[in-house]
């Protein structure tokens, strides 16, 4: 069964395709998911990064994340300082960048894979 978990501000949409071809569908709004460690496919962040504990909301992800699993971000352009400490930070937190955009002047959109977990200690680059 594929699993996509999705953190953000809005409530999700029912897909219009067959059920038969839909995921199942997660929603967290925190840093506690009820599912299982390395259990979703992929997690999508749409204008989740706005709390200050971004490291542990990451970590969550990280934890539900399959090895390899999908991570999605799109959040406002300008709340990142540095984009590349912003990078950097996630590849302490078990990510590695696969592509990012910056074509917009209002939405910087990422994806990211996980290749492992999260390393001890401060992730410095997320302040956003």
């Amino acid at each position: 069964k594929s699993w996509v978990c999705a953190w953000g501000t809005a409530e999700p949409t029912a897909a219009s395709r067959p059920s038969h071809h839909r995921p199942s569908l997660g929603v967290s709004r925190g840093e506690q998911v009820p599912l299982a460690a390395e259990s979703v496919d992929v997690a999508v962040f749409c204008l989740a990064l706005m709390g200050t504990n971004l490291q542990e909301i990451l970590g969550e992800a990280n934890r539900v994340l399959k090895l390899g699993g999908t991570l999605m971000v799109a959040e406002v352009a300008s709340r990142f300082e540095d984009t590349h400490a912003f990078l950097k930070a996630m590849t302490q937190l078990g990510f590695r960048t696969v592509s990012k955009d910056f074509s917009s002047s209002y939405f910087y959109l990422f994806e990211f894979a996980k290749k492992g977990p999260v390393r001890p200690g401060p992730a410095p680059g997320l302040r956003l």
